[in-house]
């Protein structure tokens, strides 16, 4: 599939495949940590990626009446391992994406996600809002019924401990 080819309505391959946080380091070793390193999605990453983009993305876009701006879609495991993210993250199989809300706020948009979500209208693995960072972490999983709504307590704007989230951001 071509980068700019649409895996949904409002979302690209390419806007699912970017990270914002550095994407380079030492990608064969060599020692030189400012080489790009391959975000290139196989076959079944690009699957799971357009499942996302229409089971969880486009509803989420379509209840907050606001475009979604991607910082975090598909981590290839050396994008992953660069960005310190976690060893099983969701990201490296294309299940999961960071998104800001664009013209709301994050906590009235994860207010309404998680809503949807324990209403049983979003199919959501898990829905964790980063309210330091100002991003939610939105994946989908056809294998998994988690349907978590958590939110972050990291002081760095990202990563852990969680929690349920009963409120506002």
């Amino acid at each position: 599939m071509n980068p700019s080819d649409k895996v949904s309505p409002n979302f690209t391959l390419a806007e699912l495949t970017v990270t914002t946080r550095p994407d380079a380091g030492d990608a064969d070793g060599d020692g030189n940590t400012h080489e790009t390193i391959p975000n290139v999605p196989d076959a079944a990453a690009e699957k799971a990626l357009r499942l996302l983009a229409v089971n969880v993305l486009e509803p989420v876009r379509a209840a907050l009446g606001a475009p979604l701006k991607v910082t975090s879609g598909y981590r290839s495991r050396a994008v992953n391992a660069a960005i310190k993210g976690a060893k099983n993250s969701q990201h490296m199989k294309g299940e999961a994406a960071d998104v800001c809300p664009l013209g709301m706020s994050i906590e009235v948009a994860f207010r309404k996600v998680a809503a949807l979500v324990k209403s049983g209208a979003l199919p959501v693995d898990q829905a964790i809002v980063y309210g330091k960072g100002g991003f939610m972490h939105l994946s989908h999983s056809a294998t998994s019924g988690k349907r978590e709504v958590l939110r972050s307590l990291a002081a760095s704007g990202s990563g852990g401990p969680y929690e349920p989230y009963a409120g506002p951001v």
